[in-house]
């Protein structure tokens, strides 16, 4: 649903304002599947707009659920025909969190990531980002119990590629669907081109950084669009980014045994957050790897809490991530452009 031409569109027509937040409240608040279903505004203005706007953007191909938690993978089909994937999973009762997608594909080629494996195809208009937390708001609110409190950018894409779609989405998750901006995480490899334009202009988001390795040749390897983006050059965006903002920095580091996860590795990220800032404005997530690719294994479950406990007495941070959704491959790293 593009909100905003909608809004543009009303007040063209002469409507009053007040007819607009009738639109609003019914598809953000009351649940509403069609503009058919808001019977509190005129009939003419209900056929305009089933006449000239989709309420949705996207299509809902397949729902798949997890058997091991509550969790969900949703596939979405474009009016051009390509296919992306978000997943929604319960945090805590009543609680979820929506991972959504920024992108067709995606540039980066992550390794080790399912989400790249076809390369980019096209950004997803802001509309088509959005609709993604809208569609899955209203599932839950018939199907299901509880509300979204917290959006992720970590689906597929990288964010700050898109960065017009991704400032239009995120104003309209807070503006719309009343998340707030501290509730709104935005994950990137280190894009540094937007890192001080996403300081200036989002100052209250979270920003997460997909490192990895904090070696610059393993990361090229792992992260091949990294070559273009050494990690000096990622240090010194980053420590303009805590200047501008104040605000602590996310480090996501998928472990991949004999590759990035031994005790070396641990102080290679120590000395790149200690030539950034101060350790207490960082952590770091560790993610358990889930496996897409026959060339990598995951480190084990001893080795990954022996990283985190190495950290954490180096005074930095860390926090093993659970895993949602691995048995319908909606999990960090499985999710695909179909």
């Amino acid at each position: 649903m593009d909100i905003l031409k909608i809004r543009e569109h009303i007040n063209k027509k002469g409507y009053p304002d007040y007819r607009f937040n009738q639109v609003k409240d019914a598809v953000f608040s009351n649940a509403v599947a069609s503009f058919k279903e808001i019977k509190n505004i005129p009939e003419s203005l209900r056929e305009e707009l089933e006449k000239n706007f989709r309420f949705y953007s996207i299509k809902n191909v397949m729902t798949l659920s997890s058997k091991k938690e509550n969790a969900l993978k949703f596939l979405f089909e474009l009016k051009d025909g390509y296919r992306i994937e978000t997943m929604i999973f319960e945090k805590e009762k009543d609680t979820w969190v929506a991972c959504i997608s920024s992108q067709v594909g995606c540039p980066v080629g992550c390794k080790f990531c399912a989400s790249g494996k076809k390369g980019l195809k096209r950004n997803l208009n802001y509309d088509e980002i959005s609709d993604q937390v809208l569609f899955a708001k209203n599932y839950i609110a018939k199907n299901l119990s509880g509300e979204i409190k917290r959006i992720v950018y970590m689906g597929i894409g990288e964010s700050l590629f898109n960065y017009e779609n991704l400032s239009k989405s995120i104003s309209i998750l807070n503006n719309y669907f009343n998340i707030g901006k501290r509730h709104i995480s935005v994950s990137t490899f280190g894009y540094i081109p937007r890192i001080r334009d996403f300081a200036r202009d989002f100052p209250q988001v979270n920003l997460a950084i997909s490192l990895h390795s904090a070696v610059d040749k393993t990361r090229e390897e792992l992260v091949p669009f990294s070559e273009k983006y050494p990690l000096k050059e990622l240090s010194r965006a980053l420590k303009d980014y805590l200047d501008i903002t104040k605000r602590k920095i996310f480090i996501e580091y998928v472990m991949l045994k004999g590759i990035n996860d031994r005790q070396k590795d641990v102080y290679k990220i120590i000395n790149f957050i200690d030539s950034i800032s101060k350790r207490k404005y960082f952590t770091v997530n560790l993610i358990p790897y889930n496996q897409t690719d026959l060339k990598f294994l995951p480190s084990s479950r001893e080795r990954i809490s022996e990283f985190c406990n190495m950290l954490i007495s180096e005074g930095v941070n860390s926090t093993i991530r659970k895993s949602f959704g691995v048995d319908i491959k909606g999990a960090c790293g499985q999710l695909a452009i179909k």
